[in-house]
């Protein structure tokens, strides 16, 4: 492929059907990723880097009766491609076969909605438009005697997928992101934003709150622990959601039977206001429409009204557990199975401001880190807080926290929570704030 033609989506296209052509295994898949990746990172009030990556991934799985062999490269020339093509085909001879395997999927006429998550402006985002943003943010943290970390960054991604048995799908879109932590002498503050479109990622209006985050922060006393009220915003309440999705929302563990869904179809295990589905249509984020085996998305509802409902599925585990394929398969080699990446959480009716007037005694969790899992079937986690706790008193945030570990079931906590009604994209999920009553914090720290 020239390189004036690299992320070009006719290009892909022809690519990989190039490559089907030329193996020699019983059954081939060949994925083709190219991304045009800028990223503006900067500190204590400067930007300090400006890099980017261009590169197009081409990943070739092999199939010999029911023996797999996956390989991959960048170099895209003729001898890259017949060495990757070889290199699969070796593989799949050496490995035992896999009784399971249904064989690579084929084209069944289904076809997906369209997904309109490509804007001109954000592909040929320029360093001096990130650095731009970067200067919106470092004004706001000089105006409040701050230092400003993050970064600002742009990206552009086509993919293409062809199989020896008629598979022929490609999808292209960009995406922007900024990361703001506002740094005091003894606190700090957190925001961030998302967008399909660059010119809709909002720096000031983000800076702002990291900003009066690490204001209101500063002095932090310490907490007792013990079981609280909490709000976790939409960076920490994403990362509980991040683990369901790994842990318990596909159809491996499932079918292990370590999954808190496992035996539970049907059964209530949430509080009766919460609904979680995987919808890559929702227009906050919006998703590729088609798996990395090239099978069509479609949204799945995961707990409907608190009850266990469904999870998602690829060919493979569609072909064993004898469900329809949900088009959820990850690239090959993959050892977690399908997974939901577009989660979205409906939301409640009421406001943060609100929650935070009902709440007499409490605190406010702005994000999360160090999340270690404890208990799979459980979804015990533990973690720390960082970038902003508050203590919440008589329905007012008062004073700044030190930082506090935590230990929680997940879906323990989903059992005794209210949700915000706005909602917000924190990376991939769209998701509001969260409630939770008992929420407990096992330990403090010194900072």
């Amino acid at each position: 492929m020239a390189p004036e033609a690299f992320g070009d989506r006719q290009a892909l296209e022809g690519l990989v059907e190039r490559v089907v052509k030329a193996s020699k295994a019983d059954e081939t898949e060949v994925l083709a990723a190219a991304s045009d990746a800028s990223l503006t990172r900067y500190t204590h009030n400067s930007a300090h880097e400006s890099v980017n990556e261009r590169n197009c991934q081409l990943s070739v799985r092999a199939v010999i009766g029911k023996q797999i062999g996956v390989a991959g490269t960048n170099r895209l020339d003729d001898a890259g491609i017949a060495d990757v093509l070889r290199r699969a085909y070796e593989s799949a001879k050496l490995n035992a076969e896999d009784p399971d395997f249904p064989g690579l999927p084929g084209p069944d006429g289904s076809v997906s909605e369209p997904v309109q998550v490509y804007d001109e402006t954000t592909a040929s985002a320029t360093p001096e438009m990130r650095a731009a943003a970067v200067n919106d943010v470092v004004k706001i943290m000089r105006s409040n005697n701050l230092y400003g970390a993050g970064y600002v960054s742009t990206q552009s991604d086509t993919i293409a997928i062809a199989n020896s048995k008629g598979v022929r799908r490609s999808h292209r879109s960009t995406d922007s992101a900024i990361n703001i932590k506002a740094i005091g002498s003894d606190s700090s503050g957190y925001a961030e934003g998302y967008a399909r479109r660059f010119d809709d990622l909002e720096p000031v209006k983000l800076a702002e709150t990291a900003a009066r985050k690490a204001v209101a922060s500063k002095n932090p006393r310490a907490l007792e622990p013990g079981a609280y009220t909490v709000i976790l915003e939409p960076p920490a309440f994403r990362e509980f959601l991040g683990y369901l999705s790994w842990i318990g929302f596909g159809a491996q563990p499932f079918e292990q039977g370590s999954s808190f869904m496992s035996g539970k179809l049907g059964q209530s295990i949430m509080g009766k206001n919460v609904t979680i589905r995987d919808d890559y249509l929702h227009p906050l984020c919006g998703g590729i429409p088609f798996d990395f085996e090239g099978v069509p998305r479609t949204k799945v509802g995961l707990v409907e009204g608190g009850v266990a409902r469904d999870v998602v599925y690829d060919s493979y585990y569609a072909a064993k557990l004898r469900h329809a394929n949900t088009g959820h398969a990850l690239p090959a080699p993959n050892a977690d199975g399908p997974m939901p990446l577009n989660i979205v959480v409906d939301p409640g009716t009421t406001a943060v401001e609100q929650m935070i007037k009902d709440i007499q005694h409490g605190v406010l969790v702005t994000r999360t880190w160090y999340i270690r899992l404890v208990d799979q079937k459980k979804t015990i986690i533990t973690g720390m807080s960082r970038d902003g706790l508050f203590l919440i008193e008589r329905g007012r945030v008062t004073k700044g926290l030190k930082n506090m570990r935590f230990n929680e079931s997940i879906i323990g906590a989903l059992g005794r929570c209210e949700l915000a009604a706005t909602l917000v994209r924190s990376e991939s999920h769209v998701l509001p704030a969260a409630k939770i009553e008992g929420f407990h914090f096992s330990s403090g720290t010194e900072f």
